[in-house]
């Protein structure tokens, strides 16, 4: 299967530390939240993709900590560390995930799967802690209040999705 870099920036080998922040990152969408995951994020941190907007570390738990509730199974099934000079902090990859939904969602029978390929775009700051956590499905901006009204609908929307997660799904990993 040839993968997709729909940003065409060019790969690069991570540091030491910057995989390990990777691999614990990865492990959140892998179904396995842990303190040790969240250890990386800033407590003012914020994740944006286009489902939520969480402006917290503990928001942000709270979305990852719900995933399990939805998917069965979630498998990486490729990376790239892309060399973005641009951002100099930041770590940004290149993620095809594969996930496998637990129970029917209108349209979907049980079991089956979405492949997703996303820009995931690490912001971190001088302490080497994330303070943004950005997910572009297939490398699109996510709209914002920015984008007009239509973007301001979109995120009123997503920080009301953020919020009603974190109502709902407790933000500490060990209840999962």
């Amino acid at each position: 299967m040839q993968q997709q870099n729909p940003s065409q920036l060019p790969t690069r080998t991570p540091s030491a530390e910057e995989q390990k922040v990777i691999d614990d990152v990865l492990a959140l969408y892998q179904l396995r939240p842990s303190e040790e995951s969240y250890a990386h994020y800033a407590d003012d941190a914020t994740f944006h993709d286009p489902v939520s907007i969480a402006p917290t570390r503990e928001s942000i738990q709270s979305q990852f900590n719900g995933m399990p509730k939805l998917f069965a199974d979630s498998v990486t099934e490729h990376y790239d560390v892309l060399d973005d000079s641009s951002q100099p902090r930041s770590i940004v990859l290149n993620l095809t995930q594969k996930y496998v939904f637990k129970s029917p969602l209108p349209g979907k029978k049980e079991g089956s799967a979405k492949t997703v390929n996303s820009k995931i775009t690490l912001k971190r700051n001088a302490q080497g802690l994330i303070t943004e956590h950005i997910e572009e499905w297939d490398h699109e901006k996510n709209k914002t209040s920015e984008d007009g009204f239509m973007g301001k609908v979109q995120e009123f929307r997503k920080k009301m999705d953020a919020k009603l997660v974190e109502s709902t799904v407790s933000s500490d990993p060990s209840k999962v």
